[in-house]
C-alpha cells in the first residue's frame, strides 16, 4: 500500500461496480423474458432471491482477487481486506438489507412495514450526510465502509508521469462549481425576492385597476392606451385627447379646471417601483 487514494478514484470505482451490476442484471432479465410465461412469473416472484444470488456471484471476485471489479480497474484496494472482512462486508451491505426487506414483505403486517420504512429512511439520510461529508473532507466513501473501517488505498505510488490529468480537472471543476454557487447564490436570491415582490405588486395593481372606470369619458368605449388625470382620476383614450395640445382632462376643462393627463400604465409602474425600492 502506497498512500490513500483520491476521492474521485473511490467514486469511479463505485460507479464501475454499479455499471457492472446493472449489465449483469439486464442480462438476467433478458434471459428470464425469453422463458415461457409461467416460468417468467415464477422468476418474477423470486426476483429478490435472483438479485442477491447475482450479488453473491459478483462478490466472488472479491474473495478471489481481494478487490471489487471497479477497484481493480482503478488500481485501488481496501487495507486488510481479508476473507473474514469480505464476508462481514457482504453481510452488512447486501444480505442484511435483503433479509430485513424480505421478512417485512412476507410478514404482511402494516406496522412492521412502517417501522422498516422509517429505519430505511433514517439509514438513507445518514448515508446522504456521510456522502456529503466525504465530498467535503474525504475519508470513507460510504457509511458501510465507515462502520467496518474500510479505507481505500492506492496499490502503487502515483508518480508525475502516471497522473491522470482528467481526474485533476474534474476535481478543479468540482471546486470551481461549488465556489460559483456559493458566490452567486446571494445575488440570485435577492433577484428572486425582487421578482416575487414585483409580481405581488402587479397583481395588487391589477386588482386596483379593476376599480377604475376604464371607460373613456369622451367616446364612452373601453379606453385604448388609457390616460388618467393626475388628480381627478378620469380615464380617457390617448387618441381622444391627443387633439388637445395641453393634454388636459376634457371633462374637467368644461368645468374650467385643467387637470393634466398621464399614461395610466406609467403611473402604475412608478408606484410599483417606489414600493419595490422600499
Amino acid at each position: 500500500m502506497a498512500c490513500r487514494c483520491l476521492r474521485v478514484d473511490q467514486l469511479d470505482s463505485h460507479v464501475l461496480d454499479s455499471e457492472i451490476r446493472s449489465i449483469a442484471q439486464d442480462s438476467v432479465d433478458d434471459f428470464v423474458n425469453q422463458m415461457p410465461v409461467w416460468v417468467s412469473r415464477i422468476f418474477e416472484k423470486l426476483r429478490p432471491e435472483l438479485k442477491i444470488t447475482l450479488e453473491a456471484v459478483l462478490w466472488t471476485h472479491r474473495f478471489s482477487r481481494g478487490v471489487s471489479p471497479g477497484q481493480e480497474q482503478m488500481d485501488i484496494s481496501y487495507s486488510g481486506y481479508t476473507p473474514k472482512v469480505i464476508t462481514g462486508h457482504f453481510l452488512v451491505e447486501v444480505f442484511i438489507p435483503y433479509l430485513s426487506r424480505r421478512v417485512t414483505e412476507l410478514s404482511g403486517r402494516l406496522e412492521i412495514m412502517r417501522m422498516y420504512a422509517k429505519v430505511e429512511a433514517i439509514f438513507e439520510l445518514g448515508s446522504l450526510l456521510h456522502f456529503l461529508y466525504f465530498l467535503r473532507s474525504g475519508g470513507h466513501s460510504t457509511l458501510t465502509e465507515s462502520i467496518l473501517s474500510l479505507r481505500n488505498w492506492n496499490n502503487n505510488q502515483p508518480t508525475i508521469s502516471s497522473i491522470n490529468y482528467d481526474t485533476q480537472n474534474r476535481e478543479l471543476m468540482w471546486h470551481a462549481f461549488r465556489d460559483v454557487i456559493l458566490l452567486t447564490y446571494p445575488f440570485i436570491e435577492k433577484i428572486r425576492q425582487r421578482v416575487v415582490k414585483k409580481q405581488k405588486l402587479n397583481r395588487k395593481f391589477r386588482s386596483t385597476m379593476e376599480g377604475f372606470d376604464i371607460e373613456c369619458i369622451v367616446c364612452d368605449k373601453p379606453s385604448v392606451i388609457p390616460m388618467i388625470g393626475q388628480k381627478c382620476g378620469h380615464v380617457a383614450c390617448y387618441t381622444c385627447i391627443a387633439t388637445s395640445r395641453k393634454m388636459i382632462c376634457p371633462l374637467c376643462s368644461e368645468e374650467k379646471e385643467e387637470q393634466q393627463m398621464e399614461f395610466l400604465a406609467k403611473k402604475l409602474k412608478e408606484s410599483s417601483s417606489i414600493l419595490i425600492d422600499q
